[in-house]
């Protein structure tokens, strides 16, 4: 690597998004933000109904390529913050700061993923003197719920079909494929009845769990809270006989939850024997989960409602049946212990008389999806499960690709080591643009961001220096 830039403008911008809420689905506000850029800079741009921005700027006076290159990124961000945390992500700013080489945020989610991405294109676009061919910045809403930005927008008249994608988490990876997913939205009917002065009710809480991105981090053996639930309202159910009031835990489907909760009628004279049980049971769910447990806790607790309803014990049956019946984590990998099917448990919780559950799975290999889906898909007829699934898609890599040939060759020059390879378990806007842009090639980049869709995300800043300079040289060379 030659000339060192720096990385102020990319800092500078990636604070000033990290002012503006930008939740999946409200993006206005980021929208006016980046709109507002382009007027200000004097740039082409579009803005569609969505929210969806492209902005062009044409190639630099010293550009010797007749290209156009697309930076691609998402503006809105994964919501989740630490239980004790207030912060409002509708209105709210990220209080962010330095630790040493990371860049975080108080009791909350970075945004790092995608908004160092949009501090990185916004950086580009701002400079006047780097050497550059015709650039296309996209920039795509609702990416971590629905991918409706990439969906929806048009990119018709866009001349590029290399594509430089900002959303990864990894500097020593060079992606060049993505999975594809399927998103399940369960809801299963419930009766109530009421419970008699014999019962207790209880509160059983398990906390502590890591979390993370159900992509990334789903080989890690980090645990869900839903799932470890589900199998201690079985033994209990089996040894003890109780009713189900309420349930609750993980946000999204895409998020490996890190909390869940149950409130359970019991008998009275049962306490005790229960309460002996969670204490042996939280000892060794430490055991199970190897990593990152020791924050790992289940508690019991006597708690007093006015109303003594539960739900009867057929559908306290069947929430913990269906809970037990959907696998969870890695159901297929590769040779090198790669992730290629997985399945994550996101968010359980009551609604009236109903049960909803949200689930997704991630797959680059769609035979091994579907006897995934086959493992389950019986319960849905067993118990009359309403549901609704959403499917995003992938990006198979090309075999021959003289620009990931090139950025490989530039990011060896760079790094003075190769890449690693890979095609993403992750679900990226790579799969819809793919379907709208004829022949496109593709790779995903990013600095380190460590531990992100939880509020431990955090972004190095070190390795953001290193991609900055990276994709300028790409820029160049184009």
């Amino acid at each position: 690597m030659n000339k060192i830039y720096k990385i102020d403008n990319v800092m500078k911008y990636f604070y000033e998004i990290s002012q503006i809420p930008r939740m999946s689905g409200k993006e206005e506000k980021i929208a006016d933000y980046i709109e507002k850029f382009a007027q200000k800079k004097n740039l082409k741009y579009i803005r569609d109904i969505y929210n969806n921005i492209i902005i062009i700027k044409e190639a630099s006076a010293l550009s010797k390529s007749n290209e156009s290159i697309i930076l691609q990124c998402h503006m809105d961000m994964i919501c989740e913050k630490e239980k004790n945390s207030n912060h409002n992500f509708e209105k709210d700013p990220l209080k962010i700061y330095i630790d040493g080489d990371f860049i975080k945020a108080k009791k909350t989610t970075l945004g790092a993923d995608n908004g160092i991405g949009i501090a990185i294109i916004l950086a580009i676009l701002d400079s006047n003197y780097l050497i550059h061919p015709r650039i296309e910045a996209i920039f795509t809403v609702q990416e971590e719920t629905t991918m409706e930005g990439s969906r929806k927008i048009d990119v018709r008249n866009l001349r590029g079909n290399k594509m430089i994608c900002l959303d990864n988490m990894r500097e020593e990876e060079l992606v060049i494929g993505c999975a594809g997913a399927k998103v399940f939205d369960y809801e299963v009917l419930g009766n109530k009845r009421l419970v008699d002065k014999t019962y207790e009710l209880v509160k059983i809480e398990m906390s502590g769990f890591i979390g993370g991105h159900s992509g990334k981090d789903i080989s890690k053996d980090r645990g869900n809270p839903i799932k470890e639930m589900g199998e201690l309202l079985l033994k209990l159910s089996k040894e003890h006989g109780i009713y189900i009031k309420d349930i609750m835990g993980g946000e999204k489907a895409n998020v490996i939850p890190r909390e869940c909760y149950s409130k359970l009628y019991i008998k009275a004279e049962k306490y005790k024997d229960v309460k002996k049980e969670i204490q042996i049971y939280n000892k060794s769910l430490k055991n199970k989960i190897q990593n990152n447990n020791e924050n790992i806790n289940v508690t019991i607790n006597l708690i007093d409602e006015n109303d003594k309803e539960s739900f009867d014990m057929n559908t306290t049956k069947k929430i913990i049946d269906i809970i037990n019946s959907i696998p969870n984590g890695v159901y297929y990998e590769d040779k090198n212990n790669n992730p290629l099917v997985s399945l994550n448990m996101g968010k359980v919780v009551v609604k009236d008389n109903n049960i909803k559950l949200l689930f997704s799975i991630r797959s680059n290999r769609i035979e091994k999806e579907e006897q995934l889906i086959n493992k389950f898909n019986y319960i849905v007829d067993k118990y009359n499960i309403k549901k609704k699934v959403s499917t995003l898609s992938g990006y198979e890599h090309k075999e021959k690709s003289e620009f990931v040939g090139k950025c490989k060759s530039i990011y060896k020059q760079c790094f003075k080591k190769n890449p690693k390879v890979i095609d993403m378990h992750i679900c990226l806007e790579a799969g819809f643009f793919g379907e709208k842009i004829p022949n496109l090639d593709f790779i995903a980049i990013a600095p380190d961001i460590l531990d992100a869709h939880s509020p431990k995300e955090r972004c190095s800043i070190s390795s953001l220096k290193r991609i900055y300079n990276y994709i300028i040289v790409i820029l160049q060379n184009l």
